[in-house]
């Protein structure tokens, strides 16, 4: 799922992703989320990580009102993530 994606936007506080996170995400707050897709075009696939899944649905839901057709949410949240995971020291 997150292997062949434009961009996988993490948008979990920024101690939750220091303690890990998917490798090659970027950590993005909601207020900073244009300036995060700046460069992603509308078709492009965007994979949206939280804990659990569900603030990554309500940011889909504002994604797609913005335009972007191509959105992903990491099923379960990083809680439920089987991939290499990354901890900022």
């Amino acid at each position: 799922m997150v292997d062949d994606a434009k961009i996988i936007l993490d948008i979990r506080e920024e101690e939750e992703f220091q303690s890990g996170h998917i490798p090659g995400s970027v950590h993005c707050l909601l207020n900073d989320l244009s300036y995060r897709l700046g460069d992603v075009a509308f078709d492009e696939k965007i994979v949206v990580v939280c804990r659990t899944g569900k603030r990554a649905q309500q940011v889909k839901a504002l994604l797609e009102h913005e335009g972007y057709h191509y959105i992903e949410v990491l099923e379960g949240g990083i809680t439920a993530y089987k991939g290499e995971i990354v901890r900022d020291e």
